[in-house]
């Protein structure tokens, strides 16, 4: 009886892991307002969350084989509950204010980095387990806590490095991203921040030069500005038009979105509004070379056909490194939670 308990416990583990992944999945496609159906196992971040829970389960199932089943014990159990608990706050908090947008932290609303911080830990977790469980199946030694912590820590640091190498070899000369000269093509202007006076910042005047650069060069025949504001300040679009008419362009060729916050709200407002548009030919999507990577994949994860071009705005070493950094972290959160 015993026996058949333990494998009555490994195959629940199982099954809850799966449905745990499962779970994953409906949430990232519901924070971004899409049917389960537009699932794809070649997003690189859902891929990476299979490959993951597989390490998991393997790892479960080798070591049950091997009569490793101390692994499932009570840290196994613990793991399984607090990971649902985390897992089912960070959805809740996403769909409820929690009083926080009206702070900021790095240009981002404070609901965003409370929920970014629990699915943080989450990932954490997540990691630790699989260390553990992979731990004792090599060298069927249980680690410490402190050190599969650190180890996940690790993890994360290592994908991180690899996310940041990925966003330093994409190129944006190379014939995928050409562009083709048509009246009938949109250039997308994503907002940055607005500075006192409501007047652009040195990145978002950049964005919109480059827009002006390719309508009077015949890339594109219409402008879209996009971006809402912080409180007490002109939106980021408004600011772009503004600063777009101040060049002597009609306003004819200029469109305006004052409402999405973040850049998966513009590309989703592009995917709804823009690409089913027979009058449209090519989107253009105009932002910094740093900005660019995660543009593209969220892009992909709308299954949102794009080309970019690269805003001539040039930063120095330090803010560069700055920005890298930041949209690295930024891209491997949306791989995994498309947040």
């Amino acid at each position: 009886m015993p026996k058949l308990k333990e494998t009555k416990n490994i195959w629940l583990y199982v099954v809850l892991l799966l449905l745990q992944l499962l779970a994953i999945f409906y949430i990232k496609y519901s924070n971004q307002s899409l049917p389960f159906s537009e699932f794809s196992i070649y997003f690189i971040g859902n891929l990476f969350l299979i490959l993951v829970y597989l390490c998991l389960i393997l790892a479960q199932l080798f070591n049950s084989l091997k009569k490793q089943n101390s692994t499932f014990n009570g840290k196994a159990i613990s793991f399984i509950i607090v990971s649902w608990v985390l897992l089912v706050i960070s959805f809740l908090s996403t769909k409820f204010d929690l009083g926080l947008n009206n702070i900021y932290f790095f240009g981002l609303p404070g609901n965003k980095i409370f929920t970014g911080l629990l699915l943080t830990s989450f990932l954490i977790g997540l990691f630790s387990f699989l260390l553990y469980s992979l731990n004792i199946l090599l060298t069927k030694n249980k680690p410490s806590f402190i050190k599969t912590l650190y180890g996940s820590m690790l993890m994360i640091i290592i994908f991180l490095l690899m996310t940041f190498i990925y966003n330093n070899t994409l190129s944006y000369a190379s014939g995928k991203w050409q562009l083709n000269k048509s009246n009938n093509n949109v250039s997308v202007v994503l907002g940055a921040a607005v500075w006192t006076g409501n007047l652009p910042s040195p990145t978002l005047a950049g964005r919109v030069d480059k827009s002006l650069e390719l309508l009077r060069n015949g890339y594109s025949g219409k402008i879209l500005v996009t971006g809402s504001s912080a409180p007490g300040e002109m939106t980021e679009a408004e600011v772009a038009y503004n600063y777009i008419l101040a060049n002597g362009i009609d306003s004819s060729k200029i469109s305006i979105e004052t409402k999405t916050t973040s850049t998966s709200e513009q590309v989703q407002f592009i995917k709804n509004e823009l690409s089913e548009s027979e009058n449209i030919g090519e989107i253009i999507v105009i932002s910094d070379s740093y900005h660019l990577p995660r543009v593209i994949q969220i892009s992909r994860f709308f299954d949102l056909n794009i080309k970019v071009a690269e805003s001539r705005h040039t930063l120095d070493f330090k803010d560069k490194l700055y920005n890298k950094v930041r949209e690295s972290i930024a891209l491997f959160i949306f791989w995994c939670f498309a947040l």
